[in-house]
């Protein structure tokens, strides 16, 4: 079946180690553009970075920020447009119990910006978190760079799902590149998942493809197999 989206990571996909742009997952993007295959970026972080990340590589699908949370696009009119699917309150709510009973855990810089779910800074085991929040309907998961709590009803399979009704392309019609455990759901929504990471077991043991190389390399290394040499 032929691949007519692409959906990728950012952080430990299309980055270096020490999450940088990476070149080589920049080119990656561009050439699936250049022949008429959107990428689709779905990430973990706050939509004001995703799309800048977006407009630095060439984007052109929708935009799935907070692990699914967020979803932007262009509208009618071409107007950006964003669709907030998680509810925020559940997540609050947790966070408020979680400080009680763990008042060592904190919140990225970036929570000040986020509008659909909690994110704290990694070093807090993350299995202790999921049974202190064990009768909230929230889900914890972790992106290897922070902790993501947000609505259970949501996941980056979920946002990506909902992204690509928006741009009409059936899910068994696209490709995934993931990292990290957040990225699961994600492999599980659409045909074909690539693991540019051998890091996280439980991704690779689902993923289609390990690719050789990591991070943004990885992805390049994908993309040549796909659209074929450079």
């Amino acid at each position: 079946m032929p691949i007519r989206a692409v959906v990728s990571d950012i952080d430990g996909t299309l980055t270096t180690p020490d999450r940088r742009l990476s070149v080589a997952g920049a080119t990656a993007v561009m050439r699936l553009e250049a022949v008429g295959i959107p990428v689709i970026l779905a990430s973990g972080n706050v939509m004001p970075s995703v799309r800048a990340y977006a407009l630095m590589v060439g984007a052109s699908g929708p935009l799935v920020a907070e692990n699914g949370g967020m979803v932007a696009y262009r509208g009618e009119g071409w107007r950006e447009t964003i669709d907030i699917l998680a509810d925020r309150k559940v997540a609050d709510e947790a966070y408020a119990v979680l400080v009680e009973q763990m008042p060592e855990v904190r919140p990225l810089l970036t929570q000040r910006w986020r509008e659909s779910e909690i994110a704290l800074e990694m070093g807090p085991d993350v299995n202790a978190i999921r049974e202190v929040l064990k009768d909230h309907p929230v889900l914890v998961e972790s992106s290897g760079y922070s902790i993501h709590i947000i609505d259970e009803r949501i996941t980056k399979g979920t946002g990506v799902l909902h992204a690509l009704e928006l741009i009409d392309i059936p899910p068994e019609e696209v490709l995934a590149f993931g990292d990290s455990e957040n990225d699961i759901t994600m492999f599980e929504a659409v045909g074909m998942g690539v693991a540019v990471s051998p890091k996280e077991e439980r991704l690779t043991s689902i993923a289609d493809f390990v690719t050789k190389w990591t991070d943004g390399d990885g992805v390049f290394e994908a993309v040549s197999k796909l659209l074929g040499g450079p």
